[in-house]
């Protein structure tokens, strides 16, 4: 081969290079943007799992509120037939007064059940109306929560890795705003109704 043909060769092959590393450094970005994302949808499904918990206590909540005031009962009750009146009017079918009248329903035991949360930061986290916290736990106000887990994504967004759920709940805990919280958040204090902790 002459000097004119290995000149050839080099620089055929300096350009498959150049396009495998071109390519090499796309894929590179595109995953750093995949383990990223990953990364942020752990607090995502976390935050999920923690509206799931605090729905189901603002429902059991309204229930036992509803249980011991006739009143309330009473007015959800009507509000329930009301809704299915309306609802059987309006669209003159069975199965549209039914949800309508469970919708009211609903909306009602919800709003008996509405409450000021707290979490507990511990091994099994639980969301509870704050009156009724107990020494035991470590506890923070849901406001306090949502806004570290805030943080906690974007930090994760910004190339953190974040872990399993007890690293997770370790973050959380060393948030500066949610430590300054839990001196607040003890049983028998009360909160400032402001929200502001």
């Amino acid at each position: 081969m002459s000097g004119n043909d290995w000149n050839h060769v080099a620089q055929e092959l300096r350009e498959k290079m150049i396009g495998v590393e071109t390519r090499a450094n796309n894929v590179s970005v595109q995953l750093t943007g995949v383990c990223r994302t990953w990364e942020s949808l752990k607090v995502d499904l976390l935050e999920v799992k923690l509206e799931e918990e605090r729905h189901h206590a603002t429902m059991a909540q309204g229930s036992r509120v509803l249980k011991q005031n006739q009143l309330k009962r009473n007015i959800t009750l009507a509000s329930a037939a009301a809704g299915a009146i309306i609802g059987g009017i309006s669209d003159k079918s069975f199965d549209s007064a039914l949800f309508t009248g469970l919708s009211a329903a609903h909306s009602a035991m919800k709003a008996a059940g509405k409450s000021r949360w707290a979490v507990s930061l511990d091994r099994r986290m639980l969301v509870v109306p704050r009156d009724q916290i107990t020494a035991e736990r470590f506890w923070v106000t849901w406001e306090s929560l949502k806004e570290a887990m805030g943080r906690l994504r974007e930090k994760a967004l910004d190339g953190k890795k974040l872990g399993n759920l007890a690293a997770i709940v370790s973050e959380l805990r060393q948030d500066r705003q949610v430590r300054r919280c839990i001196r607040l958040l003890q049983p028998g204090r009360v909160v400032p109704r402001s929200g502001a902790e």
